[in-house]
């Protein structure tokens, strides 16, 4: 749905860049004149996040927060729209990633931002992989130095914009070496045109102008060719890995994430043995109960046999807790010609499909990552996208199997 969504989005164009169009810790500006479109296009920057899973802070310096929430309906409902595409679960999205904070009065800061970022992570829990500052700074006095340095502090990626003058003061071309990545909106004729100067940290000698239209932000005409659009990762220390912590992919999986800073919640019961225990949290019998299903049923959906007063109902029951828990679940193991997964972690992997969640199997027998349609397993190459992930599979870890757990997280993290 969103390639779909993004056809005739101008993001796709920051996204065949550089993941996301930055790298966390990296600074983004959008340069116009005034009027010509930079909040509606970072609107589009969020987008591009939000339907993704990635959490997003818009702070609007110009707005109350009713008026951007309905700014993000009106933009969403065109994409749509140009895409035939139904937007209530999009909407959905939006609405559970996304906080908006109106701040109308005094200069806004690194100092400020910082401060409303530990707000809400102390009272709502929310910490955002992505910042967008919609409020133009003017060109000669925008201090990229102190926003680049808080954005590598707090590893987050940060949008804002500047607003140029036609004759006076420096050029966007001038601005742009100052920011990790940097694109300039101008007047066209009836249109605007877009234009990549920097991307990641580097000059773009090349880039393909797009024609938008000024109210939306749409590629104007036809859409734009069919750019895969990849998820941006959100920063390691802002992602939280569900597990079991059992020898095998759990432990790999841990063993990843200790390397890359993320947090760990390593589910297990009483007299469950438990190799890994970063972050283990012991599941009361009442916690457990809460998981518990049918075993006939389990048994009739995977089409094997499993004792329902054996060990194995508890590892049910604990595949419950970890797969309602994710929003993206990434499993080893080997996909039957049914299309289920083997061993008790097959749980999770129907569950997690029949919840809407992202599910990722490696197929060890395949040697190849494949994630669910919603009718079928379709190969493809993981990417984190999203802060709270889990991470499965069978005791029986491969080294093929190790090394795709490995390469999923420096995919995602490492660039």
């Amino acid at each position: 749905m969103t390639s779909d969504l993004f056809r005739q989005s101008p993001i796709s164009t920051l996204y065949a860049c550089i993941r996301g169009g930055l790298a966390p810790g990296q600074l983004g500006m959008v340069m116009a004149r005034a009027g010509v479109g930079k909040s509606p296009f970072l609107v589009h920057i969020a987008l591009g996040h939000l339907l993704r899973s990635s959490e997003v802070l818009h702070v609007s310096l110009q707005d109350p927060a009713a008026h951007v929430r309905s700014f993000y309906h009106e933009i969403l409902t065109e994409l749509a729209r140009a895409s035939g595409v139904d937007p209530a679960s999009a909407q959905v999205e939006v609405e559970r990633n996304r906080i908006i904070h109106s701040f109308l009065s005094g200069p806004f800061t690194p100092a400020r931002l910082g401060r409303l970022l530990t707000t809400l992570d102390d009272v709502m829990d929310f910490r955002p992989a992505v910042v967008v500052i919609d409020g133009s700074f003017e060109a000669a006095e925008v201090d990229s130095s102190a926003w680049r340095a808080f954005a590598k502090e707090a590893n987050i990626r940060i949008w804002g914009t500047v607003k140029t003058h036609r004759g006076r003061g420096p050029s966007a071309e001038e601005l742009a070496s100052s920011f990790d990545t940097a694109v300039v909106l101008e007047p066209k004729g009836q249109k605007v045109q877009l234009r990549v100067l920097r991307a990641g940290g580097e000059d773009v000698s090349e880039s393909t102008a797009l024609c938008l239209d000024p109210v939306t932000m749409l590629v104007a005409g036809q859409p734009s060719p069919g750019t895969d659009i990849v998820a941006p990762s959100p920063a390691p220390q802002t992602v939280t890995l569900v597990s079991g912590g059992v020898t095998g992919a759990e432990c790999a999986f841990g063993q990843a994430a200790e390397r890359w800073g993320l947090t760990e919640i390593n589910l297990t019961f009483a007299g469950h043995h438990q190799v890994r225990t970063q972050g283990s949290k012991t599941l009361t019998e009442q916690e457990l109960k809460q998981g518990a299903v049918s075993m006939v049923y389990v048994n009739q959906h995977l089409r094997r046999i499993w004792d329902r007063n054996g060990p194995i109902a508890k590892i049910i029951q604990t595949q419950w807790h970890l797969a309602s828990q994710v929003r993206q679940l990434f499993v080893v193991g080997i996909i039957r010609e049914d299309g289920t997964v083997t061993g008790g972690t097959g749980w999770s992997v129907e569950l997690a499909k029949r919840w809407n969640k992202t599910v990722w199997v490696y197929c060890q027998e395949r040697d190849a990552w494949h994630c669910w349609s919603g009718t079928e397993w379709v190969l493809g190459e993981p990417v984190i996208e999203t802060t709270a992930i889990g991470g499965t599979g069978t005791r029986a870890l491969s080294d093929a199997g190790k090394a795709a757990i490995d390469q999923l997280f420096a995919r995602s993290f490492g660039g």
